[in-house]
């Protein structure tokens, strides 16, 4: 299950897009909750974690549950213009994969 987001409200979690279907925003407030709940780490705490190591420009962010795991999926334009897809756990903040996209 994916969630595509357009923009995070760092403090609570995330905001959707507003051109989200109503499937995307039930997803979407489910994420706020977990957030709320502590079963996943806010994107302003990964954010900070890795810093140095998410530099650029973010162009999408995207929630997805696999394997029972809740996972980040960003795409960040890194300033030798290449995109790079990062995936790191939402619950523990651990960098799972990163690849160019």
């Amino acid at each position: 299950m994916k969630i595509p987001l357009i923009f995070l409200a760092l403090a609570v979690g995330m905001i959707s897009s507003p051109s989200c279907n109503a499937h995307d925003d039930d997803l979407s407030n489910k994420v706020v909750e977990w957030v709320k709940e502590g079963k996943v780490l806010p994107f302003d705490t990964i954010m900070q974690r890795y810093e140095s190591r998410l530099n650029g420009r973010l162009l999408d962010l995207e929630v997805e549950q696999k394997h029972g795991k809740i996972i980040y999926e960003l795409e960040i334009l890194r300033d030798d213009g290449i995109v790079y897809e990062i995936k790191i756990d939402a619950k523990t903040g651990e960098w799972l994969k990163e690849k160019v996209d």
